[in-house]
């Protein structure tokens, strides 16, 4: 059974490219664009990991974050974001329940190398 991805990001492209790496790596891959969506679709389908950007409409990706780990404290999120260079936000992170961050751009590599060390 093929592990399952919620990709979070208000903006299509990025979508599409993290997408585009976790499909190729043998995710199932769902798409929200904002917190409220992501919230909404990590409840009804539980997938094994979350990349989540910060900055959206709706509902924040920080507070989208701690809603999800309030439902599940064992969701794998991932926090991909360029506000992960500014160090309060890695702390707000974590705060949030966020296992992970990768800074904006990030390469194929770099999310694989988490992926595997959160043993996803």
């Amino acid at each position: 059974m093929a592990k399952k991805a919620l990709v979070v990001d208000d903006t299509p492209y990025i979508r599409a490219d993290i997408r585009e790496i976790l499909e190729r790596n043998g995710f199932e891959v769902t798409e929200a664009e904002n917190g409220a969506e992501a919230v909404e679709l990590y409840k009804e389908g539980r997938p094994d990991l979350v990349t989540m950007d910060i900055n959206m409409p709706k509902i924040h990706g920080l507070r989208a974050t701690q809603m999800i780990t309030n439902f599940d404290p064992n969701a794998n999120i991932i926090i991909c974001s360029t506000m992960v260079a500014l160090s309060n936000y890695v702390k707000l992170g974590k705060e949030a329940g966020a296992k992970a961050f990768l800074s904006k751009p990030f390469s194929e590599g770099e999310l694989l190398k988490e992926i595997k060390r959160l043993n996803i």
